[in-house]
């Protein structure tokens, strides 16, 4: 494991993982905050994020990244936890973050595959080598875009793994039946978008709201933000990111 040194109190680490399912390598960048460090006993909540090369590090993302880690550092100690960063796959992406195929793209509807990957193979890495808290109130999942939809799909389908959930403007036009909804369990989803980075967002977040209180959700387990303006990019994600994690892990 090698370390991505910054000016930041929390560290970040690379490792090279295998998908086996699908024969892939795929880099995670592993942060750990501050409070690990100064914490030495205490076990963390941990976030599994998609499109991991575009959180830190502007040299490795498509535009500017989320820069997680200033806000993590900024954070009190309470709402930090342990993110695992999954590097998309570039052409790969459509398919592991949709769960059903899209003839129209050419995604092959690896969405089940890919989170298996997380639940059966990183989790349990993840558990072994770090300070973790293991259960499903403690396992976060979220992206944006199409990472947004992977994500919903897995706290509204895999809830007994996934117990709190990021959803940064879902791109759900790419599979509606998504807000088909019988849950098992319910688990928290903070949902965000902008009326302003598509068309079609803010409505979207609506209907998604609607789906979701249907399915017997409450106030309790949904926060909605949607924000006037923003563009469809990690600067308007990354301002979210902190209100995200205080609200997942703290009820604020």
């Amino acid at each position: 494991m090698s370390s991505n040194v910054k000016s930041y109190q929390s560290k970040i680490y690379i490792q090279d993982v295998t998908i086996s399912a699908l024969n892939r390598i795929r880099t995670t960048r592993i942060l750990l905050p501050e409070a690990y460090y100064k914490y030495t006993e205490k076990h963390f909540p941990v976030l599994y994020m998609l499109d991991g090369q575009n959180l830190f590090d502007p040299s490795t993302s498509y535009g500017k990244p989320w820069y997680i880690q200033k806000t993590m550092d900024d954070l009190p100690y309470k709402h930090q936890c342990i993110v695992v960063g999954i590097d998309n796959g570039g052409h790969y992406r459509g398919s592991e973050y949709l769960p059903h195929h899209h003839h129209k793209f050419f995604y092959h509807g690896e969405g089940d595959i890919f989170l298996d990957f997380i639940i059966h193979e990183l989790k349990p890495k993840v558990d072994e080598h770090l300070r973790t808290l293991k259960d499903r109130d403690n396992t976060l999942i979220a992206g944006s875009s199409m990472g947004g939809l992977l994500s919903f799909y897995a706290a509204t389908r895999k809830s007994d793994i996934f117990g709190k959930a990021g959803v940064f403007s879902p791109a759900f036009w790419l599979y509606p039946s998504v807000l088909h909804l019988k849950p098992k369990s319910f688990s928290k989803i903070y949902l965000m978008g902008s009326k302003t980075e598509s068309r079609g967002m803010a409505h979207t977040i609506e209907k998604t709201y609607w789906s979701l209180k249907e399915a017997g959700y409450t106030e309790d387990n949904i926060r909605v933000i949607l924000k006037e303006r923003g563009k469809h990019n990690e600067i308007l994600w990354g301002r979210q990111f902190g209100p995200m994690l205080k609200w997942l892990l703290n009820d604020e």
